[in-house]
């Protein structure tokens, strides 16, 4: 259905907090739409946290040509959505979501079948018949392309075009995007495609997801905040013993194309990352994130968990991470922009 913009706005602001509870996002990386009219779609905008959003940041974008009211800035990826709203006419909600399980699996660049077998991926294995019907019959994987550019919203729009009925579409090492006629079948399909997902992850690895996770410490620092981070997915890679690269967007964006692995008791490497901040793995003992506050330190510590569970699917299948030049530049562009949102007085950058 079509809203109204005042209903509009309140099903907007509660579809944020919901990215937010539900871990579908890390922190404001991610953003959502909802049709006006057949001309027009209301987003939310960049680099405004979730939780304190209000009606007046919401910014109305004109689906033919990306024009939009006001001085507020719109989603940077506001031309997938509006891409969304010119081919799939009964598309009235859109979710753009960097969800953990969907995310790691976009480092494949597959296509996945609800219906068919891949390989050793049967269809009953993968998805239950609800979550095909909330689905669709495929799980289609877009090219890759920088975020916030031009070629990726035209490599999505051609994974919606070969893929007229699925309802969720992945965006190779970046995230995904999910239709549908409201809210409530949106979200739907972002629920239940990290389900499938997480199936796919663990018959693809092999493995059981892990779980064990070890204690979390934390505090202020001269320079700032630093965490000890002992996820599952970052123990797991620590001990590898080896740099991690970047295998999605948004740690390219936080951290370049390098995550670099250092002895725990390598003083003068510790003393190096306190100082310039960012993050590094310990060997055999997690990782060390350094951020300006403990907001910034828990962003850096979710996208290096989701990055590190991607990096162990992608190592296991022998795929790529985003190649250096464009992880550099993704890396170039997220500090320019985090450095300007700052002095504006915002605390973060989001597509």
């Amino acid at each position: 259905m079509i809203y109204q913009k005042k209903q509009a706005e309140q099903i907007l602001l509660k579809a944020c907090r919901e990215l937010v509870e539900s871990g579908l996002i890390a922190r404001t990386w991610g953003n959502v739409s909802i049709r006006l009219s057949k001309d027009y779609f209301l987003i939310t905008p960049s680099g405004r946290a979730y939780e304190t959003l209000e009606a007046s940041d919401l910014v109305t974008v004109k689906i033919a040509d990306l024009s939009y009211e006001g001085d507020v800035k719109p989603s940077s990826e506001k031309e997938i959505h509006a891409s969304a709203y010119k081919l799939r006419p009964e598309v009235d909600f859109v979710v753009h979501t960097h969800q953990s399980n969907a995310s790691a699996i976009s480092v494949l660049g597959e296509d996945f079948s609800l219906t068919e077998t891949n390989g050793n991926l049967r269809a009953e294995r993968i998805s239950t018949a609800e979550e095909r019907r909330v689905l669709g019959p495929s799980i289609p994987t877009a090219k890759y392309g920088l975020s916030s550019t031009p070629p990726l919203a035209a490599n999505v729009r051609r994974a919606m075009r070969r893929n007229p009925d699925s309802k969720a579409i992945l965006m190779k090492n970046h995230g995904a995007i999910c239709f549908g006629a409201d809210y409530e079948e949106a979200f739907q399909a972002a629920y239940a495609l990290e389900k499938v997902c997480g199936r796919i992850f663990e018959i693809r690895c092999g493995c059981k997801m892990p779980t064990e996770e070890g204690a979390l410490l934390e505090g202020e620092i001269d320079k700032g905040y630093m965490m000890h981070v002992r996820t599952p997915y970052v123990l797991l890679m620590s001990r590898r013993g080896k740099d991690l690269k970047a295998y999605l967007d948004d740690q390219a964006q936080i951290s370049g194309y390098m995550i670099p692995c250092i002895e725990p008791g390598d003083r003068k490497s510790l003393r190096m990352a306190a100082e310039e901040g960012g993050s590094v793995l310990l060997k055999n003992d997690g990782a060390l994130v350094i951020a300006s506050d403990k907001d910034e330190a828990e962003a850096a510590a979710i996208v290096l968990e989701k990055n590190c569970q991607a990096a162990m699917l992608a190592l296991k299948k022998g795929m790529k991470p985003v190649d250096k030049s464009s992880a550099d530049l993704e890396h170039m562009f997220y500090v320019k922009k985090y450095s300007k949102r700052k002095g504006e007085g915002h605390a973060e950058e989001t597509d």
